[in-house]
C-alpha cells in the first residue's frame, strides 16, 4: 500500500547520523515514570501538568527546524525509550552514540519517581532488550540508568546535527521558542555510551 511520497532530499532517517554529529533532544524525559505515578495515585499534580503539557506539544516545529538546517539523522523517542531508539539509530547509521548524563533533561518529578522505583513495565522490558548495547559510567546509579530506559508517550526527537550547523540551529530554535538540549555526540565506535 502506498500512502504518499517523500522527497529524498528532505528525509530524516535513523541511518543518517555521522561521527562528529551533535545529539540534540527536543523534549525532556520522564513521561513514563510520571504517568505510572498517576496510575498508582502517587503523582504530584504539578508534575503531571508539566508532563501533559510536553505530551501535547507536537514535534512539527522541531522537525521543520531540523529540515531547515539539513539534519539527516534522527528518530522520535517513544515506547522503546531514549536508549532503545538511540540503539536503533546507531545501528542503522553504522556507528555509535555517546550521551552526557548531566546534559540530559528530565521533567520535574522524574528523578524522585525513579528513586521510588515507579517505572512502567516497558522500562524493564527495554532494559532487558537493549542493555547489552549500552555502557554506563560507574557513577550513574541504577535508578538513573532506568530513566533512560523509561518508555515515553509522545516524546521528543533525537537529532544528529552536523557540528558546523549547531550554533545557528540553536539560535534559530531560541527565536522560535523551540527547546533544544545538546546531550552528546555520534561516534564511530558501535554501541551506546552514557558518561
Amino acid at each position: 500500500i502506498v500512502l504518499g511520497f517523500v522527497d529524498p532530499r528532505q528525509m530524516i532517517t535513523k541511518g543518517g547520523a555521522r561521527p562528529g554529529d551533535r545529539l540534540v533532544l527536543t523534549k525532556p524525559l520522564g513521561f513514563g515514570v510520571t504517568t505510572t505515578a498517576l496510575k498508582r495515585d502517587q503523582v504530584d499534580p504539578v508534575d503531571l501538568a508539566e508532563v501533559v503539557g510536553w505530551m501535547k506539544r507536537l514535534n512539527r516545529q522541531a522537525s521543520e527546524l531540523a529540515l531547515e538546517f539539513g539534519v539527516r539523522g534522527g528518530t522520535d523517542i517513544t515506547g522503546f525509550s531514549l536508549l532503545g531508539h538511540a540503539w536503533e539509530m546507531a545501528e542503522a547509521s553504522g556507528g555509535g552514540l555517546r550521551f552526557e548524563w548531566a546534559e540530559i533533561p528530565f521533567t520535574r518529578g522524574a528523578l524522585r519517581y525513579a528513586q521510588e522505583w515507579i517505572f512502567p513495565g516497558g522500562a524493564s522490558d527495554n532494559r532487558l532488550y537493549y542493555q547489552a548495547h549500552v555502557h554506563f559510567a560507574s557513577q550513574i546509579a541504577e535508578h538513573e540508568q532506568m530513566l533512560l530506559f523509561d518508555a515515553q508517550t509522545s516524546g521528543g526527537l533525537l537529532l544528529a546535527v552536523p557540528p558546523d550547523r549547531l550554533d545557528r540551529m540553536l539560535s534559530r530554535a531560541e527565536q522560535l521558542q523551540q527547546p533544544l538540549w545538546v546531550v552528546g555526540d555520534a561516534v564511530s565506535r558501535s554501541g551506546i555510551q552514557v558518561a
